[in-house]
């Protein structure tokens, strides 16, 4: 069925038509009715290709994933905040009516424009990350999941990093701890450092020393050697004296290698240490471990939703998103 099956049956041209089922041009509002009337009868559906090729767009969203040195394209999407979020994002761009493009990694300027997108989302962003550079002169609406740390690109949707934080510390309070200690990553987010932030601040409020250690994210090729670094940051921290009566790792399987680490000391978990993390994962369900759920499809909704608006919005825009609190086993309670 085309356009011009539905002007034949209404007796109407093909530019009336036009006009009536996208609601532009001068048609009185009873052919427009009638027009319309006709399309839903025949089974008429505009092409998509057709009007895109008039308007000069595409309907297709980019996805930029980080580009981590040491871990491969099949690894990076084998961790299950990336997976979701490409899930997440196909979503949510179908559900405001746009294709998408997931980019694992681009090398010019040129070949972004090459895509003809009409819109671009930067996952997580680093600090001096060279993909913000290849948006500079790109006319594409472009957001941020994550703030840039240099504070120069945007606009952006993140996760409430320092309110999440505070829910995991309280979290971990409530339940009886009070050497609450961090293991955070080397990984140059600007999350990471909101999150460090609000630890110390935190614990100034408490009245109670900081321990915080830094577990090597950044050289990891795989998913155990993420779990590895945490463990071995845990294992250091477990064996001092006044060892932390709670652990919460910052990175997705983190939570996994202080259990890890746990075990080998013959710690009991929860009753002799409660565990945490920020990431939420199937590892972390599995294992009974707490952690937070970031929302991402709430987050790529909005992202889609800045994209999409009739005007850009401006370089310093930022929409935080809460974290969901997942309470688990690992920290039901302390024995005391």
């Amino acid at each position: 069925m085309t356009v011009a099956d539905v002007a034949k049956a209404a007796g109407v041209s093909i530019t009336t038509v036009s006009h009536s089922l996208s609601g532009k041009g001068r048609v009185d509002a009873s052919t427009r009715e009638r027009v319309r009337a006709v399309a839903a009868e025949l089974g008429y559906v505009p092409s998509r290709a057709a009007r895109n090729l008039a308007l000069g767009r595409s309907d297709t969203i980019g996805l930029l994933l980080p580009q981590l040195p040491t871990m491969s394209l099949e690894e990076l999407l084998g961790l299950d905040y990336y997976g979701r979020v490409a899930v997440a994002a196909s979503q949510a761009a179908l559900h405001h009516g746009r294709a998408l493009l997931v980019l694992p990694g681009v090398q010019s300027t040129a070949q972004l424009r090459s895509f003809g997108l009409d819109g671009l989302i930067v996952l997580d962003p680093i600090l001096d990350d060279p993909r913000l550079e290849l948006l500079r002169g790109l006319p594409t609406h472009t957001v941020l999941m994550g703030q840039d740390p240099n504070g120069e690109f945007g606009p952006a949707v993140t996760i409430d990093a320092a309110g999440s934080t505070r829910a995991l510390l309280d979290h971990c309070w409530e339940r009886g701890a009070r050497r609450i200690g961090m293991i955070s990553s080397d990984l140059a987010w600007s999350a990471t450092a909101d999150s460090r932030d609000a630890y110390a601040t935190w614990c100034s409020e408490h009245n109670i020393e900081p321990t915080l250690a830094i577990a090597p994210a950044a050289s990891a090729q795989s998913r155990p050697e993420l779990s590895s670094a945490a463990k071995q940051t845990a294992l250091d921290l477990l064996r001092a004296p006044d060892r932390p009566d709670a652990l919460i790792g910052m990175l997705e399987d983190f939570g996994h290698g202080i259990v890890l680490a746990a075990r080998e000391l013959q710690l009991d978990v929860p009753g002799d240490l409660l565990v945490a993390q920020d990431i939420d994962d199937a590892v972390a369900a599995a294992s009974g471990i707490t952690a937070l759920d970031l929302n991402v499809h709430t987050q790529l909704d909005i992202a889609l939703a800045m994209l999409i608006a009739d005007e850009p919005l401006p370089a310093d825009e930022v929409r935080l998103v809460s974290a969901t609190l997942v309470p688990r086993e690992s920290t039901r309670g302390l024995a005391r």
